[in-house]
């Protein structure tokens, strides 16, 4: 068993040789759609044909605790399908009456004889939905017994129609290859490409000595793609600790993954970050690269097991309810929660302050959750026009999870008391506003829409309905692109254009009517706009760096009663 991390460079078919893998019983199936597989057979086609050194195919991450044969924890996809692109190649060699090479590849990199049983076993096993059928129908040789029943094996999964369109798109990819060369050159073509695989599409081999090592590789090579990696880790640990409760596990972690996969696009990313919103609100601040080391320091019993499993099931609907005013977790609640939901969701766009969101949509009660909210939305817009907090509000934020997700906290003055040295003050926000730049156009047409209310005295001003960009448009009075008739230097153009009180809010097509025109052409437009905020710029005689910054001032007495910190409670 290693004691530490292993590193080796090596050809993917050396390291089907060197001896089996397996993929554990409950990791992912076979994923890979046809363009996965057409992409690495063009990708090795053309290392190949161009007579690269070798061909970089990525990492494979191996657990591995020096007893049973290493699980792949990351790089299963790949493996098998250069397996089974082995086996094809292997039994076109068969075909055209190469049966020693053939048999030398199905032995070398497909299949061993296990000597106890003196059964063939596949080097490469996957999972309990694919190993049957990747067994015996995938990897079977024109030699085999079995050969001729083989279509008697039927895909009864998904993952087992991908495996089988694998194949056949790599026979058809060997049929087109094959069809450029002479008859006679087709055997040291294709064993030209069984070389290039054995020694030169290289892989780094990451071995580790368990689940928690693999987790921390993943969290350090920061991939595309690793976060599904992530989640199986936490998946398998937690199905290894279930023991005699595997099953009713199963269906608890699947409730979770289907729930998050049904709302949320890249649903293997949200399930980690999920579960560690889910720790934070009972643990405190805990970094991803440090979730696997902390579960497994608390949860290694069936009983503790179950019981996390048990509550992330019942957590994950109040969850998935703070991306949706329309969530069934709402009914109960007043409008202005799920005014103020979408307004973190939709307008602000923020994810920062979830764990804590998190912790209160579980556990405050429906009167202090509606004023909980409120403040958020007050909040982020502040630390979003104060900036500069990131890794303290990020620690902040999941320190009041924690105080909320275990009672500590139950009442939102509680929460506002002890965020009150962090959260912007009046005067701070006030100081910040009067010269903010905003260049996030959603956030500004948020900002201007929400001010507007507050100057037609609505009680909730910070809540803005979802609107349709197509209709309100967000306009520059000094445009981005100043004609030459502006008469305004570059450096002025530049210090006041991204400036808020240079932006206003016109329907489309008084926007599309007014492009670049200069501003005395555009004051009659504004007085006509339904919008206040916008009329008042028709009462200026010019417009210059100096009168965006007056009309940003006056926004920012505005904007401190729009995002306010005390709801009379």
């Amino acid at each position: 068993m290693p004691t530490r991390f292993e590193f080796s460079g090596l050809g993917i078919g050396e390291l089907l040789k060197r001896g089996r893998l397996q993929v554990p019983p409950n990791q992912r199936s076979y994923a890979w759609e046809e363009r996965h597989v057409r992409n690495l057979l063009e990708d090795l086609n053309e290392a190949i044909s161009n007579e690269a050194e070798d061909y970089f195919l990525g990492t494979v991450v191996l657990v591995s605790d020096g007893a049973d044969d290493p699980s792949i924890a990351d790089g299963q996809q790949r493996t098998a399908t250069t397996t089974i692109l082995l086996a094809r190649i292997r039994d076109r060699l068969s075909s055209i009456g190469r049966s020693q090479s053939a048999r030398s590849i199905d032995a070398d990199f497909i299949r061993s004889i296990d000597r106890d049983t003196e059964a063939m076993r596949p080097r490469l096993t996957l999972n309990l939905e694919d190993n049957e059928f990747f067994k015996g129908r995938v990897l079977l040789s024109p030699e085999d017994p079995e050969f001729a029943n083989r279509d008697d094996v039927t895909a009864t999964r998904a993952s087992n129609t991908r495996l089988i369109a694998a194949s056949s798109l790599i026979d058809a990819f060997i049929d087109q290859l094959l069809a450029t060369f002479p008859q006679q050159s087709h055997a040291a073509h294709l064993l030209k490409w069984v070389d290039f695989i054995e020694r030169r599409t290289s892989v780094v081999v990451v071995t580790v000595p368990d689940e928690v090592g693999a987790f921390r590789i993943f969290e350090t090579l920061n991939d595309r793609g690793l976060k599904a990696s992530q989640a199986d880790i936490l998946k398998n640990y937690f199905y290894a600790r279930s023991a005699s409760r595997l099953q009713e596990s199963i269906v608890l972690w699947n409730g979770i993954a289907a729930a998050i996969e049904t709302a949320l696009e890249d649903a293997d990313e949200w399930l980690v970050t999920f579960i560690r919103h889910l720790w934070v609100t009972t643990h405190g601040p805990t970094k991803e690269r440090e979730l696997a080391a902390a579960i497994k320091s608390e949860i290694g019993s069936e009983t503790r097991t179950l019981q996390f499993i048990s509550d992330a099931n019942v957590a994950v609907h109040d969850y998935l309810a703070l991306w949706s005013s329309r969530h069934p977790k709402w009914a109960a609640y007043p409008t202005t929660v799920r005014q103020n939901v979408d307004t973190l969701a939709v307008h602000l766009q923020i994810e920062q302050i979830r764990p804590l969101a998190f912790a209160v949509a579980r556990h405050f009660s429906i009167e202090e959750a509606e004023k909980a909210f409120r403040l958020f939305v007050s909040w982020s817009v502040r630390f979003l026009i104060f900036g500069g907090r990131g890794g303290l509000l990020d620690t902040q934020y999941s320190n009041r999870a924690q105080d909320v997700g275990t009672g500590k906290i139950t009442k939102a003055r509680e929460l506002r008391a002890t965020m009150a040295n962090y959260v912007p003050s009046d005067a701070q926000f006030e100081e910040a506003f009067s010269s903010a730049r905003v260049s996030r156009a959603h956030l500004a047409r948020y900002y201007l829409r929400a001010l507007e209310k507050t100057l037609k005295d609505d009680p909730h001003p910070e809540y803005v309905a979802n609107e349709d960009v197509a209709d309100i448009s967000l306009e520059h009075v000094l445009p981005l692109n100043p004609s030459a008739d502006w008469k305004v230097d570059s450096d002025t153009a530049r210090t006041g254009q991204r400036l808020l009180g240079n932006m206003v809010l016109l329907r489309t097509n008084q926007n599309r009517d007014i492009g670049n025109r200069i501003f005395e052409e555009k004051k009659d437009i504004f007085k006509q706009s339904g919008y206040f905020i916008t009329q008042q710029i028709g009462e200026y005689g010019g417009w210059g760096l100096d009168e965006i910054r007056i009309r940003q001032i006056g926004l920012a007495k505005i904007a401190v009663k729009t995002w306010p910190l005390t709801f009379g409670d």
